[in-house]
């Protein structure tokens, strides 16, 4: 192999690497009927860890929180719920750029559980921004609690047919 096209080659390979991570190649789920930008998955993202926090029960499912409000919203709501989803995501987002100034992911949990609580009490909120909440924390509030860990072992549920428990008095 020829001197010159090798260090060519290996330059070339070199600022690939370098330019690579400032390549911003996040991958999102692609949902048909929902069409979410990256910044807007992350939104919803962090909104259900507002509403629902980690703690250090391990729970474990097929697919993350945000990605089954998502998948239920595209497949089983009808454009219309879908529309109002997205107008009520949109709304918010204007809320926290015009009047809170910061952005979501850079509030403390306290100011997200305030801003929250604004919301849950305010007599004249927004109907679009109070849809999306809503059926943001019911969905992941039902993910929650249809998961294995919480079904096994907080509600002590046995799938069926259960135990079998012969010779048993009556």
């Amino acid at each position: 192999m020829n001197r010159r096209k090798a260090i060519q080659s290996l330059a070339l390979i070199t600022a690939g690497a370098a330019l690579l991570p400032a390549c911003n190649v996040e991958k999102i789920p692609v949902f048909e009927n929902v069409p979410l930008e990256p910044s807007q998955y992350k939104l919803i993202d962090q909104l259900v860890q507002a509403l629902l926090p980690r703690t250090d029960t391990p729970i474990t499912t097929p697919e993350t929180t945000t990605d089954f409000i998502l998948t239920m919203f595209n497949d089983c709501r009808s454009p219309e719920d879908i529309e109002k989803y997205l107008s009520g995501l949109k709304a918010f987002e204007q809320v926290l750029k015009e009047q809170k100034k910061a952005a979501f992911k850079k509030m403390t949990a306290d100011q997200k559980n305030t801003l929250l609580n604004e919301f849950f009490e305010a007599e004249a909120a927004n109907e679009q921004i109070m849809y999306f909440i809503d059926n943001t924390r019911d969905m992941a509030t039902w993910h929650f609690t249809s998961s294995e860990y919480y079904m096994k072992n907080l509600l002590d549920f046995e799938f069926i047919p259960g135990r079998y428990i012969g010779c048993s008095e009556i």
